[in-house]
């Protein structure tokens, strides 16, 4: 009888991903945030995004409402600092919370209720990233608080929790900006002439529409911005 594999990489890394969701779920939300969709997206230029109701269970109807929210963290953000990382998982908890027990605003925005449980669990949000920041907005960043609940889950998180695998292509490049530096391999390609008109698409729901370029569009369905 052939042998049963238990610990293939993609059991690994996405046992790790639940696991890690459930952890700050109960340190951070009290277990109030529900099960969810988990998703490693490279189409989003957003660290991580929550596309909200965009699943249903196959036993319902054709055309039923999605019941469940699905969360997507950009597997090139896996090579950075464990804050970075999980600071992006927090940050997109925090929309969970919201579509679950809030009230969020129109698709893309941060408003006061959001930016209030971001402190509350230990994320200061800001416009830029840094301090000094506007708490709310159209895009938002965040940064942790010193001596905050986020930094003392994140120092007591175990390390099996933590993801095992990172994208090399995309650690190769995060070396080469931290460092100041250049590479052959990390030299992007030269830029095609513009066109008039270029196809954006929303990475979520993969709408498509065609503008001029240089748009900042954002998927009125989905909350998430537009790629070409």
């Amino acid at each position: 009888m052939p042998q049963t594999k238990k610990h293939t990489p993609t059991k690994q890394q996405f046992s790790a991903f639940e696991s890690a969701y459930e952890y700050f779920n109960k340190v951070l939300f009290s277990n109030e945030l529900p099960p969810v969709i988990l998703n490693l997206s490279r189409k989003s230029k957003a660290m991580g995004f929550v596309a909200p109701n965009r699943w249903r269970s196959a036993d319902t109807e054709p055309g039923t409402t999605g019941q469940l929210h699905e969360l997507s963290i950009n597997p090139e953000i896996l090579c950075m600092d464990l804050i970075e990382v999980y600071s992006t998982l927090v940050h997109e908890q925090c929309h969970i919370w919201q579509y679950t027990l809030g009230m969020p605003s129109r698709p893309g925005y941060h408003n006061k209720e959001w930016a209030n449980k971001m402190i509350a669990v230990g994320l200061m949000p800001s416009t830029t990233g840094k301090p000094g920041g506007k708490i709310v907005g159209q895009g938002m960043s965040d940064y942790p608080i010193e001596n905050g609940v986020f930094l003392k889950a994140l120092d007591k998180m175990p390390d099996r929790l933590k993801f095992p695998f990172i994208s090399t292509e995309a650690e190769a490049r995060y070396m080469v900006m931290i460092s100041g530096g250049s590479s052959p391999a990390a030299t992007a390609a030269p830029a095609p002439p513009k066109k008039n008109k270029v196809k954006y698409t929303c990475p979520s729901c993969q709408t498509n529409v065609w503008g001029k370029a240089d748009l900042n569009l954002i998927c009125g369905d989905c909350g998430v911005g537009f790629t070409f």
